[in-house]
């Protein structure tokens, strides 16, 4: 049994009104090396052990493995020997999205033992559609095209941020078309294949918002467009963030 209290009194006034705050959404501002990691990490005990929030229906999402490895410890530790404690699910962005994905992929049309591509078999694979182009020179155009599933946009998108026109486009269009042709994934399409996958499966989407009542995000700040496209799907009407 965690004693909350003691860990209450670990934190000043602002970070102890952040952790015991749960009527609305909430967003912390501090600078680094301020404790905000330490906030949500109290947070999540504080939920489980005086608001009664079972581990299994809270999820923390971060930017690293070893950010999500040291929350996970701190929170099992501050639990302090609940054998549930390691039910709080705490990932990375894109671990999480895996984890969805071999899951759920199967409404979208992915086999759950799908491949996830790194830069060079992403390379690969584009070069493999453009055999007359030098690897070099598909280089920027891999990148372009990672940037653009980073702001949640796909090759047909009016808006897309691509220098090269109809040309760069199509060269998307392409690529994609030849991911889905092999059945696995980039490592953005971790992100856009969950958004995609909680828009068109009612099911899912509705397990997800079952599932986690308790979401929480550590550095905010640096989520992307699909990132938070991702998290506004995860949110359902009685989800605390």
């Amino acid at each position: 049994m965690a004693d909350i209290t003691h860990l209450l009194e670990q934190l000043n006034g602002p970070q102890r009104e952040a952790v015991e705050e749960n009527s609305r959404p909430l967003l912390v501002l501090a600078g680094a090396g301020s404790g905000k990691t330490r906030v949500i990490t109290t947070k999540i005990a504080y939920a489980i052990e005086s608001l009664g929030v079972p581990p299994w229906q809270i999820l923390a999402v971060t930017f690293t493995n070893k950010a999500a490895s040291e929350m996970k410890e701190r929170v099992v530790d501050m639990l302090d020997g609940r054998a549930d404690a390691q039910d709080v699910v705490i990932r990375t962005f894109h671990s999480f999205g895996a984890w969805l994905l071999r899951r759920f992929g199967h409404e979208i049309g992915l086999e759950p033992n799908f491949t996830i591509y790194d830069d060079e078999d992403s390379l690969s694979l584009l070069a493999s559609c453009y055999p007359n182009h030098k690897r070099a020179d598909l280089k920027p155009v891999m990148r372009a095209i990672s940037y653009a599933k980073d702001c949640g946009l796909g090759p047909h998108d009016r808006n897309l941020p691509l220098q090269g026109g109809d040309s760069m486009k199509s060269m998307f269009a392409r690529y994609e078309e030849r991911l889905a042709e092999v059945g696995n994934v980039d490592f953005a399409d971790l992100i856009g294949r969950s958004i995609e996958l909680l828009r068109r499966s009612e099911s899912t989407r509705q397990w997800c918002h079952r599932r986690f009542t308790m979401i929480l995000v550590d550095e905010y700040q640096d989520t992307n467009a699909a990132q938070f496209s991702l998290l506004k799907e995860l949110v359902g009407p009685a989800s605390f963030v």
